[in-house]
């Protein structure tokens, strides 16, 4: 009797392998379904992340009018590098006077930095119209409206897409913020008409 058992427990060893062949065909057929799959993937990452990115920057903005308005004081949401534009992140900043153009705050000014949004993916654009030329920032007035340096009435929109997918933010005279598809919702617009 012990010598079948032996020969029972070598046998079961032995087929618990697979064979070079097997492994090959295994990997050719993931390798094929990595092929087919990888578009999808690709498309699904870049819908998520232009949806983040609105998101975060709508949140941003939403932070910015209740700053401005619960501390009553000037509050500005522009681009983190003047000359690398909004891809390079937003800056939430405060300042007492108001401002139409993107500075990077420095720690020897009177400005307070509220929040800093990190660079992103390089295969993103930004594109950002306001209703005022020259203007690539969005102020919020101490009452919580956004307003130029002059006190005049301030909306904008900042587009951003990456591949097929786009979302738009847009900031109306009254400093609301609201994210909208423009390929499902006809209320979005085109983006330069803010």
């Amino acid at each position: 009797m012990g010598p079948c058992i032996l020969l029972a427990m070598t046998r079961v060893a032995w087929q618990a392998g697979v064979t070079l062949a097997e492994l090959t065909m295994v990997l050719a057929i993931l390798a094929i379904l990595a092929v087919f799959t990888m578009p999808a993937g690709l498309d699904w990452w870049r819908r998520e992340t232009v949806i983040v990115l609105a998101d975060r920057f709508a949140s941003a903005a939403s932070l910015a009018r209740a700053t401005a308005r619960n501390r009553r004081i000037w509050v500005h949401l522009g681009p983190r590098e003047a000359a690398s534009g909004w891809s390079a992140g937003w800056a939430l900043y405060t300042t007492a006077s108001p401002r139409t153009w993107a500075a990077r705050t420095a720690p020897d000014t009177d400005d307070v930095l509220i929040a800093v949004s990190p660079p992103v993916v390089p295969s993103v654009d930004f594109a950002f119209i306001s209703s005022q030329k020259g203007v690539d920032t969005i102020s919020y007035a101490p009452v919580g409206y956004s307003r130029t340096s002059n006190g005049a009435p301030l909306s904008g929109t900042l587009t951003i897409a990456s591949g097929a997918h786009v979302r738009r933010v847009r900031i109306n005279f009254a400093g609301r913020v609201r994210v909208c598809n423009p390929a499902t919702d006809r209320s979005c617009g085109t983006g330069d008409d803010s």
